[in-house]
């Protein structure tokens, strides 16, 4: 069985409720998936919460006159800025990788290298992917069917272990729910189909979390026929 390991950067007193009666091996702990169903859904999101804080203080953050916040601020006006009664907030890093990402409670992140590889119309189909990460509850379902997790003394970062399967699911779920929001709100979905022709195949030493660019594009084809 392939697991997609999905990393968390955060404080070690995040979990420290969930610490208990668990594996700790050298310097990396281990919370089992039993530990891990006591949190709560608001325990999760507050992690979340956290995490996002934790990488905003690492990253070098484009400040409020900087040409590329400007932009995003123009295009996160288009689409929803509440989702699940969160509001959402946006930074731009200025990190020349074309990434971009969202944790539970609402933070989306763009890199000023994605922004830079990609049209207005093809960021607002990026944003409304990571809306649909948010709205479909992925992070939160993530923890909870996670077999373990491993909290490492490596950036204080935690360490979530998700099917493969299950985590490219979740990023066909989360195209699909962002191609309902770009048609409601009336802006052109061609835009995430265009925004995958550019994306970079995804490589990593792990599996990836991603199904294959073709597949999500041909995905989105077919929902549009539909339409």
């Amino acid at each position: 069985m392939n697991y997609v390991i999905l990393i968390f950067s955060l404080l070690l007193i995040f979990v420290s409720t969930a610490c208990q009666n668990n594996a700790n091996t050298g310097s990396t702990k281990r919370i089992s998936s039993e530990a891990v169903k006591i949190l709560s859904e608001q325990d999760i999101i507050s992690i979340s919460s956290q995490a996002c804080n934790e990488m905003d203080h690492r990253a070098t953050i484009a400040t409020n006159n900087h040409a590329l916040n400007q932009r995003l601020n123009k295009i996160v006006n288009t689409l929803p800025n509440n989702i699940n009664n969160r509001n959402i907030n946006y930074k731009v890093y200025l990190n020349t990788e074309p990434n971009a990402w969202s944790t539970a409670n609402g933070c989306i992140r763009v890199n000023s290298g994605l922004m830079k590889l990609l049209t207005d119309n093809e960021l607002q189909a990026v944003l409304a992917h990571e809306q649909g990460h948010i709205a479909l509850k992925h992070a939160i379902k993530s923890f909870r069917q996670a077999p373990y997790i491993e909290i490492t003394d490596k950036a204080n970062e935690i360490v979530i272990m998700v099917k493969q399967e299950i985590a490219q699911q979740y990023e066909v779920e989360a195209d699909e729910y962002a191609l309902n929001l770009l048609l409601k709100e009336k802006i052109d979905p061609i835009g995430l189909i265009n925004m995958l022709s550019k994306m970079p195949i995804h490589a990593s030493e792990y599996p990836t979390a991603h199904p294959s660019n073709l597949h999500r594009m041909n995905n989105i084809l077919d929902k549009l026929k539909n339409k």
